[in-house]
């Protein structure tokens, strides 16, 4: 009795020590992604994504993003406007009309979120949720152009009232974005690991898209 007692509190005093002693990790994992895919709206468009992401639970992750994406919007609405002129003698006031047929935005996106992970086996399903800042440029696709079909005038007060806006599109400034998605992430080794996901993205004062998303974590 005596040996299985000392026996039994050697044993249990050499796992205490190293438990003491094992190293611990204070520091939570890091994984960083890379992804690229289409984005659907009335008309097609790709993105580009670079994601950090942290552990702030085995199941919860915090994540930042930076990318870029091609927004392309059916348009088929027609602009009255004005350019002014002026140079040496010249300043005048010249109508325009054309047709904008299409508008592509380039988007440069910001975002902080969170993906919970409802497991973790070789697929691991999960969602998200993101906000973030669009910085936001845009060119249009036009037809049906002219010039001075209403005239040129040489003061601004003379224009006809119709042509006297500018083309709405000028009036468009960086937005938010809020993001929901799911997805799954497919383990290809240790620390590498495939990740497919579909978001869906509210884009203040630009189209909203469905956004399919394919790359690799590690």
């Amino acid at each position: 009795m005596k040996k299985i007692t000392a026996l039994s509190l050697l044993l249990l005093s050499t796992n205490l020590f190293a438990q003491e002693n094992a190293p611990v990790n204070i520091f939570p994992a890091f994984k960083v992604g890379a992804l690229a895919g289409v984005n659907f709206s009335s008309l097609s468009g790709g993105s580009v994504l670079l994601e950090g992401k942290i552990n702030l639970s085995s199941d919860l992750n915090l994540t930042l993003s930076a990318g870029y994406s091609k927004i392309n919007k059916k348009a088929g609405f027609n602009v009255k406007a004005y350019r002014h002129i002026q140079f040496d003698n010249i300043n005048e006031y010249e109508t325009e009309t054309y047709n904008v047929d299409e508008i592509n935005y380039d988007v440069f996106p910001v975002s902080l979120g969170l993906e919970y992970y409802f497991g973790h086996n070789v697929y691991s399903p999960y969602t998200l949720f993101e906000v973030g800042y669009n910085g936001v440029d845009f060119h249009e696709i036009t037809s049906g152009g002219s010039i001075n079909g209403a005239g040129s005038y040489s003061t601004f007060d003379q224009l006809p009232s119709a042509y006297k806006l500018k083309d709405p599109l000028f009036f468009i400034k960086n937005s938010y974005r809020i993001a929901l998605g799911v997805g799954t992430t497919y383990q290809l080794t240790r620390f590498v690991c495939l990740d497919l996901r579909y978001v869906y993205q509210y884009n203040n004062s630009l189209e909203n898209t469905n956004q399919i998303l394919f790359g690799i974590v590690f």
